[in-house]
């Protein structure tokens, strides 16, 4: 912890100290900008100055008919001794011939026609003038200014030649106004970057140059500058003044503030990360404290917490874990209560599934007593049946019988025997086959049929639904049972010729699966048929059938009529 606050210290730091070096070397900018604008206004100063002083003389030299002026060139020599630092002058008549000079100058020559010279008939203009090879000469600044006329048109322009050299005579003025030490270099640019003027060190670099050499110095730029008038073919524009200084000398003080500014922060934050973890080792002796009892509490040495004097968070905290502690406590024995009583509860409902498993066990013994009923009924009952029959017609009547009569009557009581013999292996053979759990109920009932038609030449028309296959429930066998008795007794009783046999569904289950489908089994024949409300002792199979429908919830309905057959129906679900 107390790492993490000294490095947000440090990072708070180090970021007061980039701010505050940001600022020392934004007002840097700005001082060198102010610097900029001063030299700008001191030597736009000057060169008004020098306007000042020849718009004055050349009012003084007015004539009446705009012709030669006379004595021109004393005139001009006076105020060439008043201004020396304006190396030539001359005067030009209205009509663009030289009225007087001071000296002979070759790019006078070149003057007149000039369009800037017809704009200073009515104002004052400056322009640059660039030397050529017969000037002899460096560049320098022309000054012109109208003279006054008495009459309508202008007397002529008073032109003056203010040296280059001049301009860099201001600027190392200005520099020296400014103060021993200061290192600023000051460059005053033409408007295509070219260096015009400037300081010893910055002369002779070329136009476009990085006068800030890649960071190494600031460089402040004057805000407005005046644009002189330049010859045809040159750029024009307004000439720019800049002034640079190291960046190592200039962000000096920036750096000292960031170094100033970040021991201070870091002083503070440290002696803040300190304080904070004085405070946070006596606040965690209290919460170990707390732990410790909660330890106890949860290895059940202890059953509350005390609660820590004092209104700080600690305090807080404890109050809260103590009300935590006893609510918990509470929980635990209502938990306990309830624990008792659905162990109870458990015991009385194991007690009643133990009751409803020997009752399940019972009726699944009952269950298959009545199938075995059933089978005997279906078998081994109507073979012993006839062939009691059999032997109690040889013993009524066989006395007056002869013997061909008694042997052809014992060979029909032995096949009797026989036959029920064969049922009752068919029978066995049918529980030993695989069940409607295996096939399924559709599957089963096709067997059926089939072998019922083999064995007995009855003509078989069967409708059964494909999702009949799926039925493999016991409730599906019993179905398979109750469609199997009525079908032997289509076989053995009625004398039927054709049986017809359908499963079809009734309705299909729900979506969300809480409703079973319903089904509807029908078995119809063309046999004798019978009267189903006369009871006919010693015969179960219809007793049997409403037995196994109630059995699986199912509504069995038998309808027949002597001389109309048999139609029984049953519908169940599954």
């Amino acid at each position: 912890m107390f790492a993490l606050v000294v490095l947000g210290a440090l990072a708070a730091a180090e970021w007061a100290a980039n701010v505050a070096e940001r600022e020392v070397a934004a007002s840097a900018r700005a001082r060198l900008t102010q610097t900029a604008n001063q030299a700008g206004d001191a030597l736009l100063a000057q060169v008004q100055m020098r306007l000042a002083a020849m718009g004055a003389a050349a009012g003084q030299w007015a004539s009446g008919d705009g012709q030669a002026l006379p004595a021109m060139a004393g005139r001009l020599a006076a105020l060439q001794a008043r201004q020396p630092e304006l190396s030539w002058l001359g005067v030009l008549g209205a009509q663009g011939q030289w009225l007087g000079m001071t000296d002979v100058w070759p790019g006078a020559q070149a003057l007149p026609g000039q369009a800037w010279l017809a704009q200073a008939a009515s104002r004052a203009v400056v322009a640059l003038h660039h030397a050529s090879a017969a000037d002899g000469a460096e560049d320098a600044l022309l000054l012109a200014v109208p003279l006054a006329s008495g009459g309508a048109s202008p007397a002529g322009v008073l032109v003056a030649r203010l040296p280059w050299l001049w301009l860099q005579a201001q600027l190392d003025a200005h520099l020296r106004a400014i103060g021993s030490g200061v290192s600023f270099e000051l460059m005053l640019l033409g408007p295509d970057g070219a260096l015009l003027a400037g300081s010893h060190a910055v002369r002779g670099h070329p136009a476009g140059f990085d006068w800030s050499e890649g960071g190494r110095y600031l460089v402040g730029q004057a805000g407005a500058f005046f644009s002189p008038v330049t010859a045809p073919g040159a750029v024009s524009g307004a000439w720019q003044l800049r002034v640079r200084e190291r960046a190592e000398r200039a962000l000096a003080p920036a750096r000292q503030t960031h170094r100033a500014v970040l021991v201070g922060v870091l002083a503070v934050g440290l002696l803040a990360a300190l304080a904070a973890a004085l405070v946070a080792h006596r606040m965690l002796a209290r919460l170990d404290a707390l732990a410790r009892q909660a330890r106890a509490v949860h290895r059940g040495e202890r059953t509350a917490i005390d609660v820590p004097g004092g209104r700080d968070e600690v305090h807080a905290i404890g109050a809260t874990l103590a009300d935590l502690v006893a609510g918990a406590q509470q929980e635990k024995a209502r938990l306990a209560e309830l624990n008792a009583e659905l162990d109870a509860r458990v015991l009385a409902r194991t007690a009643r599934i133990e009751r409803l498993a020997e009752d399940a066990r019972h009726a699944a013994v009952t269950r298959e007593r009545l199938r075995l009923a059933r089978g005997l009924h279906d078998t081994l009952a109507h073979s012993l049946m006839a062939l009691l029959t059999q032997i109690r017609v040889l013993r009524k009547l066989g006395p007056a019988w002869s013997r061909e009569q008694l042997d052809a009557e014992l060979a029909q009581t032995e096949h009797v025997a026989a036959q029920g013999l064969a049922e009752v292996r068919a029978a066995i053979g049918r529980m030993r086959e695989p069940s409607v759990h295996d096939s399924g109920l559709g599957p089963e009932l096709q067997a059926l049929l089939q072998r019922l038609a083999e064995r007995s030449g009855v003509q078989i028309a069967a409708h059964i639904d494909l999702a009949a296959a799926q039925l493999v429930s016991e409730r599906a066998a019993s179905v398979f049972a109750i469609a199997r008795e009525a079908l032997r007794n289509a076989e053995h009783h009625a004398g039927a010729g054709h049986v017809t046999l359908d499963l079809q569904v009734l309705s299909p289950p729900d979506e969300d699966g809480d409703a079973s489908a319903r089904w509807q089994l029908v078995v119809a024949d063309d046999g004798c048929g019978f009267d189903p409300g006369q009871p006919y002792p010693g015969h179960y199979g219809l007793t049997g059938l409403r037995e196994q429908a109630r059995q699986i919830a199912g509504e069995l309905c038998i309808d027949s009529a002597p001389g109309r057959g048999c139609r029984v129906r049953l519908r169940f679900t599954a």
